[in-house]
Parts: C-alpha cells; structure tokens; sequence
C-alpha cells in the first residue's frame, strides 16, 4: 500500500467520570481506553477484538466521532476528526458508517425500508425523492434483496438475516470508504452469519470498502480480518496478521480467547 492510511487512531484514551461518594468527594474515573493506536489502509478489515467490557463499542464511538477521545486522535483521511468544525465532520460523515449488532433495533418499525435505507441521503445530498429511492433500491439489491418487491415493506416482515443486509444497505447509500461494524452478525444464527459474512466480503471488494469489524467471536474475526487488534481493559495486549495471531498467539490473555470458541475454524482451510 501507498500514501497515507485511511484511518489512524493516535494513542486514544477514554475516561469517564464515576459518581461522586459525597457531595464533597473528588470525583474519580473509570478508564475505558488507554493509549490504543492503529491504522487501516483502504480496502483492508482490522478486527478488533476482546471481552465485554473490553473497550471496543467505546473505541467505536470514538471512531465514528460520537463521542470525544479524553486523549489521542482519530484521523480519517488526513483529518483530525474531533477538530472539524460540525459543518465540515457532517459533511466527512458521508464517508464512514456503522452497522450495528442489532439489525432490529437500528431499524424504524413503522417505516418502509426503502425510506430507510435513504434516509441518510436527506442531509448528505440535494437529491429528490424519486434519485434517493432509486439510490435505496440499488443498494438493496447489491446486498441480495429484491427492490420490486421489498422496498415498501417494513421490518417485521423481514428475517433478521435480511433486516441485517437492510442495515448494511443504508450504511452503503451513502458511498463511504469505511463501514465500523460491531458485532454484525453476533445476533444471527451460524448459518446466516456466514452469508452475511460472505456478503460483506462480496460488497468490500466490489467497492473498495474499509472495515473495522469489532467482535468478541475469534472464530469470525478469522474469516474476514486481515489484521487484528486484541483488546483487555482497554489497552491492546497483541496485534499483528490475523493468521499469526491466531495459530500463535503470544498473550495469555489471547489464548484464553481462542480456547473459548466450540469449533476452532482456524484449523481448517479457509
């Protein structure tokens, strides 16, 4: 690869504050992250991974700019993210996205998902109705839906596989670079998470598409990352190739991890 990444996490730190014992008592922290750096090239998955409390939903807001690191930077494409100006980071939002864990509960139940899946292109674009139903109709079919058919439906009519591949269609309307996914396919069945998997894969290469793909699941990491970042309290204990994390990790902590999954699929051809 060539030129600068296109994301680059600079020792990035978050802390909250905890509850005060007495009105009269210093108020302590927490710390969620601690001195976590990264890059991610365009067109390349880093995993990150790790334990429920490991830091990784907060390093994903602080990626996706929702939150504000407590130290470090977030850079994308050049760019300190939390310096822009809210005009200029609505703007730069065209380019990344996020797919959530799950698909059900990121989804209106009343609306059509047709009006869903363009909805991010009322403030990103000056398009008209009829240009950003034709832009929601494409993306559904290049995540395997029938937009003859589906576009007027509305969620419950869906299986959480599909409602999954409709999430995945709005973060794609907008035609962004990276896709922040975390725990895409933690609540689907085995079955269905290696469709969306596949599919994910499909979509990356036909569109250029980074992802920083956060889960707790090694065995899914292995299918899609081509690097990994482990995550414990916060701070990054192993990183490096996927392949070589996973069939020999340095860490304690790492191998406790792999011990975990029922069926190790890293002993099996991809």
């Amino acid at each position: 690869m060539t030129g600068s990444p296109l994301l680059q996490a600079e020792t990035l730190g978050k802390r909250y504050p905890l509850p005060r014992a007495h009105p009269l008592a210093v108020r302590a922290e927490a710390t969620a992250l601690e001195g976590v750096s990264f890059t991610l090239e365009a067109g390349r998955t880093l995993g990150i991974v790790g334990e429920s409390g490991s830091g990784k939903s907060t390093l994903a807001r602080l990626v996706m700019a929702l939150e504000a690191p407590s130290a470090g930077r977030v850079r994308f494409a050049g760019r300190d993210l939390h310096a822009l100006p809210p005009d200029d980071l609505r703007a730069a939002r065209r380019d990344f996205q996020m797919v959530f864990q799950d698909p059900y509960s990121s989804l209106d139940p009343r609306m059509p998902i047709g009006r869903t899946v363009a909805e991010p292109l009322e403030q990103l674009d000056h398009l008209s109705r009829a240009e950003r139903r034709e832009r929601a109709a494409a993306m559904l079919d290049a995540v395997g839906l029938n937009p003859t058919t589906d576009l007027d439906k509305v969620p419950h009519e869906f299986s959480g596989g599909q409602r999954q591949r409709i999430a995945i269609a709005r973060a794609l309307v907008t035609q962004p670079k990276l896709i922040v996914a975390d725990e895409p396919v933690s609540a689907l069945d085995v079955s269905v998470q290696a469709q969306v998997l596949n599919l994910m894969q499909d979509l990356q290469e036909r569109f250029g598409l980074a992802y920083l793909f956060i889960s707790h699941d090694l065995a899914v990491v292995d299918l899609v990352c081509d690097e990994l970042i482990v995550l414990q309290h916060g701070r990054v204990v192993e990183r490096g190739a996927t392949d070589e994390v996973l069939r020999a990790p340095a860490e304690p902590y790492t191998r406790r991890l792999l011990e975990a999954v029922p069926r190790p699929l890293w002993q099996h051809a991809r």
